[in-house]
């Protein structure tokens, strides 16, 4: 089995790639180097809580994957938002993947997307699709008091974005005192070892099922500019009058997640 891992350079995904990779007899990691004070440069723009939000969520990475600082396997850098050059496309098609693995990046798009038939380049998107789509899918979820939603989503890449067939979801288990950014590393945790029974079917020639994305209600879309300062007012007072724990005690179920 050789596999290609698209994502990007935070530790989370340095994490995510170590653990996947290890099922595989080659490995070559993508690595997409957004600059690692992005986030903060984002959060200068708007008032000190923020600021403060991406700083822990930083450290609640660092703590939670501690031993990942590096890639364990060979890696080539690209430039942000050039995933889709020339020079990676003849780089990927020389590896000759049999399975190819995003997470994190840009949109992929043809010639790279055509590389591999339908059905072997998979997505690890964070949010549970169809229901919580766009930016910030696991954040907003605490907003609005429906943390039933939070997790993750592995599907088909398409030439949509994020409307590939879905293969299975991945929701983690909340404790008390869970906030957005322990429960985000429990969902790439749990993402990471979901991946590992495909890469695991792949090898043994079974392919992954998958179904087409549904009409949900209630279909939430965020954007990148509806988060800011109110926002997060919104998530420390859920936080304050304790949402988890409320979740724990009547806890909501969505009957049409599919499992692996």
């Amino acid at each position: 089995m050789k596999l290609v891992i698209l994502t990007s350079n935070a530790i989370r995904h340095k994490f995510l790639a170590n653990t996947i990779g290890a099922d595989c007899d080659e490995t070559l990691i993508i690595s997409e180097c957004k600059p690692l004070s992005l986030s903060n440069q984002i959060a200068r723009a708007e008032e000190d809580l923020v600021t403060e939000h991406f700083i822990l969520r930083d450290n609640v990475e660092y703590e939670f994957f501690k031993g990942n600082d590096s890639f364990n396997y060979p890696c080539l850098p690209v430039l942000y938002k050039e995933v889709n050059t020339s020079y990676l496309y003849e780089a990927v098609k020389d590896f000759g993947p049999n399975l190819m693995i995003v997470y994190g990046t840009s949109i992929i798009r043809k010639p790279l997307l055509d590389l591999l038939p339908y059905g072997k380049i998979i997505n690890l998107h964070l949010g549970i699709s169809p229901y919580y789509r766009g930016s910030g899918t696991n954040f907003w979820p605490f907003v609005n008091r429906e943390l039933q939603f939070v997790g993750s989503t592995l599907l088909n890449i398409d030439a949509g974005v994020d409307t590939g067939d879905i293969i299975a979801h991945v929701r983690p288990e909340f404790e008390e005192g869970d906030t957005v950014h322990s429960v985000g590393c429990k969902v790439i945790r749990d993402s990471a070892e979901a991946l590992r029974i495909l890469i695991s079917k792949a090898r043994d020639g079974e392919p992954a099922e998958a179904v087409k994305q549904w009409e949900t209600v209630p279909s939430r879309y965020y954007r990148k500019k509806d988060f800011g300062e109110q926002a997060l007012k919104d998530y420390y007072s859920n936080l304050e009058t304790r949402v988890v724990k409320e979740y724990l005690e009547t806890p909501t179920l969505v009957n049409d997640l599919i499992s692996l």
